[in-house]
């Protein structure tokens, strides 16, 4: 029985659970985290990962499939708009999608609030704010849709508007006024773009509020305020200069406006990595780093993909039916594993309404009696090595030996099987689902040997494969000639697989590198007449047993 404890603590399981819930892809590998649009792509991340990476790499997939499920992003595209614009424009769609999609499913709210809390409150970062009054106006557009589902942001934000207040008065109202619009009405990517573009107008046309002129010089306060202005953005405005603090004539007032605004102007000729990070990006940026720095601690899920497979030679399929009549029949009275059947009436278990009856004459055995019956109940998957050190006779070997054991599992009656070669020929870690389960055994089981050994990569997508299924005992039968490309990563996923309850198997294809890995559940044969009491062999005392040595 596979807990769910478990699969929550395996990064690729756990996104695989989530692509499905979603209807998204979810890839690992490489060194970025992000998103094309279509893909979520996380980063090889260690493969004991910490729970907050876990909690983080979860948060990103939220994040990006609210993203991908929400965000028109055709619509995007043809607005075109400028960093900040979309700088803005991030703030009101993240918001946006998160909402549609907590709506869909509640349990991810409490994901994004722990990211919200955790990147604006507990681990912020010095505010862009602090080093630029202009880039304030930002943070606090952030800050304030950040507080709309998490009121522990509000003094950050507040922080924001104490800054936008000194050095831009009134402007924060005219951007609440929006936002609050943005909050009652926002339905699609249209009307965030659109509220989007009133801010960054807002902010654009913002002009410092008319002076109060009296008979006398501007008090000293005043002075001293246009002095503090000056001196704040002497080094964006050099080409102004000071005016005397005794000069009393209207010059100096329009300078010092012009000084006031002229951070904001500035503003919009920003590129895109000056300006204040959303939590996209923020996640993003952690994920990367949290990359890991050895291939044997990385954790990289192979990817589907296409490879030529033709149909056996008549006289190879001829001995692959032979031989899985053999294995079939000797096979039918192992694979065998517990089943459940509510069948006896008894003084335990769960009340039977139809017998209710009985109690009328002081007999209580009114309860539904669960009792254990021998069934088939087995999942398994064969992935077979088309590596190219398998060319000429090894791989002759194998795809018979594979095409024998699928027949004879296939035609026992509650065993499901399924066959993947791996490496597809598109990447180098691939794979090519030759029979799904569920499926009938096709005859393309002629494929020509090339590539490398992605097993771990291989292994860890089986386990994605198979998860959903409603078989109780699920096994994973590898069919090679050698040692896989990275030993210390399959080591690890075999490890994590029998853990997590799954049953890793093992043949040898004229080769015992295969013992090295699984030493106590592998065999090997060295021709087709070895393969029936290889794989009896093989299974009969871990079946017996009822699991995996």
């Amino acid at each position: 029985m596979i807990r769910t404890k478990d699969v929550l603590n395996c990064l690729p399981l756990l996104a695989s659970i989530l692509g499905d819930r979603y209807d998204v892809q979810v890839r690992i590998g490489g060194k970025e985290a992000c998103t094309n649009g279509k893909v979520i792509h996380l980063p090889s991340l260690p493969i004991d990962c910490e729970p907050e990476l876990l909690a983080l790499a979860k948060g990103f997939t939220d994040h990006e499939a609210a993203h991908i499920r929400h965000t028109d992003f055709s619509v995007l595209k043809a607005a075109n708009l400028n960093p900040v614009t979309f700088n803005l424009f991030n703030c009101l769609e993240d918001w946006r999608v998160e909402k549609k999609l907590s709506g869909i499913f509640p349990g991810c709210r409490r994901n994004l609030n722990w990211l919200i809390l955790r990147f604006f409150v507990e681990q912020a970062q010095p505010r862009a704010g602090d080093d630029s009054p202009a880039l304030a106006v930002l943070d606090y557009v952030l800050l304030t849709v950040r507080a709309w589902d998490v009121d522990e942001v509000t003094p950050a934000r507040q922080y924001a508007a104490s800054i936008m207040e000194h050095h831009f008065p009134g402007l924060k109202e005219a951007l609440d006024a929006i936002m609050v619009k943005a909050y009652i009405h926002c339905p699609d990517t249209k009307a965030a773009i659109e509220y989007a573009k009133q801010i960054a107008l807002c902010i654009r046309q913002w002009e410092p509020p008319q002076p109060i002129e009296t008979n006398k010089c501007t008090s000293a306060n005043n002075k001293k305020a246009v002095r503090q202005t000056t001196r704040e953005t002497n080094d964006s405005t050099s080409q102004i200069d000071q005016q005397p603090e005794s000069a009393c004539t209207s010059a100096p007032v329009q300078q010092s406006r012009a000084l006031n605004a002229l951070p904001l102007k500035a503003l919009f000729h920003a590129e895109a990595q000056d300006l204040p990070q959303n939590i996209g990006e923020i996640m993003s940026i952690e994920l990367a780093n949290s990359s890991a720095e050895s291939s044997g601690d990385a954790l990289t899920v192979a990817v589907e993909g296409t490879r030529h497979a033709a149909a056996l030679p008549a006289e190879q399929k001829l001995q692959a039916l032979q031989a899985s009549i053999a294995l079939r029949t000797r096979l039918q009275g192992f694979l065998q594993a517990q089943t459940q059947r509510r069948c006896s009436i008894g003084r335990r278990g769960t009340l039977h309404a139809n017998s209710l009856y009985r109690l009328q004459v002081g007999n209580a055995r009114v309860f539904q009696k669960e009792s254990v019956q021998l069934g088939l109940n087995t999942a398994v998957h064969i992935l077979l090595d088309v590596s190219g050190s398998m060319a000429g006779a090894p791989i002759n070997l194998a795809k018979r030996a594979c095409f024998a054991v699928t027949t004879a599992l296939s035609r026992i009656r509650g065993v499901n099987p399924a066959v993947t070669a791996f490496p597809a020929a598109t990447a180098t870690n691939s794979v090519f689902p030759i029979m799904r389960h569920g499926q009938a055994v096709p005859d393309q089981f002629d494929i020509l040997a090339s590539g490398g050994t992605p097993l771990p990569g291989a292994l860890w997508w089986v386990l994605q494969t198979m998860l959903p299924l409603k078989e109780q005992r699920k096994m994973i039968l590898v069919i090679t000639d050698g040692m896989p490309d990275n030993p210390l990563a399959a080591n690890n996923a075999i490890g994590v697989a029998q853990k997590l309850g799954f049953e890793v198997y093992g043949l040898g294809i004229r080769d015992e590198h295969i013992t090295h890995l699984l030493p106590h559940t592998s065999r090997v044969a060295n021709d087709l007449p070895d393969l029936v009491p290889a794989m009896f062999a093989l299974l009969q005392v871990a079946l017996l047993k009822g699991g995996a040595a």
